[in-house]
């Protein structure tokens, strides 16, 4: 089976979290060979916490974030902190073709792995810097996290309810790191077209606040023209109204409904029984129902009350309004079109077996991606790797071992037995 790159492209990832490893396990559904680097003492901090369970149970080996956002890798492991493994990692750089870094400004230079540096060992390489906030700037050395990025994009900002007390509320826990790493295979793809050109690698740098900024577009701009800060409107829609989520019958069962137009908001009330609401004067125009919009959601959420969410759903969408339940994690796996679509793939993997995993979302009749093989554990392939590309025998892995500059369990368990 053919992939867009077929091994013949080489991704080093040295990231941590998700945003970088987003990139290399989209590069990994491509084709790349993507090789994923870690510590033993300072692994993936999305693999969690050694104390989440006792070393038998191998507790890092058990994080769905990190099993689902490093498929198709191949992990090894070395000692950044030693001289040993900066050495072999420039080894690693001299042989690959994309570097993806997120670290804090100023640490891959403390390290003599600047991009001065690594261009020197290799200058076809294109590395991908993305910290949080840039390399410059007064913010710049300041850590961040997925809520801390969209606080400062402004995302924050605008989430709460229109009636609320003005509490602003995280959206989600890192929604800067999948956008940043899209971002961030875009960026590499324009960087090979380029090196297909020129011969040569660069330095791409990504914010990962500036990925984010663009999700509030609209209330920045409004802000230019009005000289007014936009103010949270929930599940509300600055023109259209009826717009948001309903409570339908049972425990915690909600459905999300959208009117654009008078005829789609006809055919609402229609298909929910409630015709008289149509020539309520009320709500007679898109402006009116705007204008009322709190009597037009107590109405429609007494209507909607007693139905089932999916019943429902799928009365209004034969009707032709914008609708679909809200569904919970198990709905989503159960869901009939998803299922259909047979998106989700069955991936075994060592420790904790087989689970149902997100499957690529492109589909590419000639060229598949490729989102069945598992992700790596710590250091598994370190004898595979290091024989393959840098010409080691069993002896000089052995040291390494012996050493500790590589390993396969947390270093913390080798100095505790």
């Amino acid at each position: 089976m053919n992939t867009i790159f077929d091994g013949k492209l080489r991704v080093l990832d040295i990231s941590m979290g998700w945003a970088g490893a987003l990139v290399g396990q989209m590069f990994a559904e491509m084709g790349a060979e993507v090789l994923k680097v870690e510590d033993t003492h300072h692994f993936d901090w999305w693999r969690g916490s050694l104390s989440m369970a006792p070393p038998e149970m191998q507790p890092i080996e058990r994080a769905a974030v990190f099993n689902t956002a490093n498929r198709g890798k191949r992990g090894v492991t070395l000692d950044l902190a030693s001289a040993r493994g900066i050495e072999i990692l420039k080894r690693l750089i001299e042989v690959s073709d994309v570097l993806v870094e997120n670290f804090s400004p100023g640490v891959m230079d403390r390290r003599g792995l600047g991009y001065e540096a690594v261009s020197a060992i290799n200058p076809r390489l294109i590395m991908i810097s993305m910290p949080s906030f840039g390399s410059d700037g007064p913010e710049c050395n300041a850590r961040g996290y997925g809520n801390t990025v969209e606080a400062m994009a402004g995302v924050t900002g605008l989430t709460g309810y229109h009636d609320g007390d003005g509490q602003r509320y995280t959206l989600s826990n890192a929604l800067g790191d999948p956008v940043g790493g899209l971002h961030g295979v875009f960026a590499l793809m324009v960087a090979l077209y380029e090196r297909e050109r020129s011969g040569r690698g660069q330095l791409i740098e990504l914010a990962q606040v500036e990925s984010l900024i663009p999700f509030v577009a609209e209330a920045i701009v409004d802000f230019q023209f009005t000289e007014k800060v936009p103010a949270a409107r929930g599940n509300r829609h600055r023109e259209y109204a009826p717009h948001g989520i309903y409570r339908c019958a049972g425990d915690d069962n909600w459905i999300a409904l959208a009117c654009e137009t008078g005829d789609q908001w006809r055919s609402l009330a229609s298909a929910l029984g409630v015709e008289q609401l149509a020539s309520d004067k009320r709500f007679a125009s898109a402006s009116d129902r705007k204008a009322n919009e709190d009597a037009l959601d107590a109405e429609l959420s007494r209507a909607i009350a007693p139905l089932n969410a999916d019943d429902c759903a799928e009365r209004l969408r034969d009707a032709g309004v914008l609708a679909a339940p809200v569904n919970s994690a198990s709905a989503v796996m159960a869901d009939p079109q998803i299922q259909s679509r047979e998106y989700f793939v069955a991936i075994d993997r060592a420790v904790v077996g087989t689970h149902l995993y997100p499957g690529a979302v492109a589909r590419i009749p000639d060229t598949p991606l490729r989102a069945d093989t598992p992700a790596p554990l710590l250091g598994e392939h370190n004898r595979q790797v290091f024989a393959e590309l840098l010409g080691m025998n069993d002896d000089d892995i052995a040291e390494l071992e012996r050493s500790g500059v590589i390993g396969s369990s947390p270093r913390q368990y080798r100095a505790a037995s």
